[in-house]
């Protein structure tokens, strides 16, 4: 089962410069020189900031299409935010967070991975299961090492 850290982040803006030029992934274009305007990640990330945290995941229960959220990820996961079917959620799971996606078949509700080798968790009862979030934002690291050392983990109780 994958399991989440819910991390501890500053709520002061951090702020970066937003290139105007957009980057294709496709065949290079010359890049314009501009600096940007400045852009607040606090913002983006966390636009109800008393309901949202930063969580890493840990397990590769997602790391298959759609979402390909892998281990070591971080997430940004509002509370405040009413789960939907479809959309990749932080459950709590016998007093264990988990990250799946939620599904809805027929009348019954199921918290599904999208790596096809782990099971998915039929919510069979209320109580049994309670939904703590919505993933509204995932940052994955590309460079190994950076997101891991920088970045420090707490358990909640």
């Amino acid at each position: 089962m994958t399991t989440v850290d819910i991390l501890q982040i500053a709520r002061e803006p951090v702020w970066f410069i937003q290139c105007d030029t957009r980057i294709p992934a496709g065949f290079p274009s010359p890049a314009e020189d501009e600096t940007g305007e400045l852009v607040d990640l606090n913002k983006i990330l966390l636009p109800h900031p008393t309901h949202t945290y930063l969580a890493r995941v840990n397990g590769t229960s997602m790391d298959g299409p759609p979402s390909h959220i892998v281990d070591g990820a971080l997430l940004a996961v509002d509370c405040a935010l009413k789960p939907q079917p479809g959309q990749v959620v932080v459950a709590a799971v016998d007093g264990e967070f988990t990250l799946k996606r939620l599904v809805k078949r027929g009348d019954a509700y199921w918290l599904e991975p999208d790596n096809p080798t782990h099971a998915a968790i039929e919510i069979l009862r209320q109580g049994q299961v309670k939904v703590w979030g919505v993933v509204t934002h995932v940052v994955t690291e590309l460079i190994n090492g950076k997101l891991h050392a920088d970045v420090r983990a707490r358990r909640l109780q």
